[in-house]
């Protein structure tokens, strides 16, 4: 425990060598989205639009911006804020580093 919060468990989510940029991974329960952002960084949120719940891996992936496909909620992956509606709650976003090749994400 960490400031009154229980740190996650890191879960590796595969090689980064020959990812996609924006893909969909199952940890446990969660269906997480991971995207390679410009410059090489990683960011990873839940798949799930806090809007209509349509899954933000089949969106676009614009620099640092998911936009939903369905009714073109716009996020920005790194901080999960809502950068333009119809989705008013923020998105769910996760810890990512890269130890040995592998993206592991830091899951709750």
């Amino acid at each position: 425990m960490v400031g009154g919060l229980t740190m996650g468990e890191w879960a590796s989510v595969g090689p980064i060598e020959g990812r996609p940029e924006l893909a969909a991974v199952l940890i446990g329960d969660r269906e997480i989205a991971v995207a390679r952002l410009e410059g090489g960084s990683w960011a990873a949120f839940d798949n799930s639009c806090t809007h209509e719940e349509c899954p933000l891996a089949e969106g676009d992936l614009e620099g640092e911006r998911i936009i939903c496909y369905c009714h073109g909620s716009e996020f920005d992956v790194r901080t999960g804020a809502v950068l333009e509606g119809p989705a008013e709650d923020a998105l769910p976003v996760y810890p990512v580093r890269i130890e040995n090749g592998e993206l592991e994400v830091e899951v709750p």
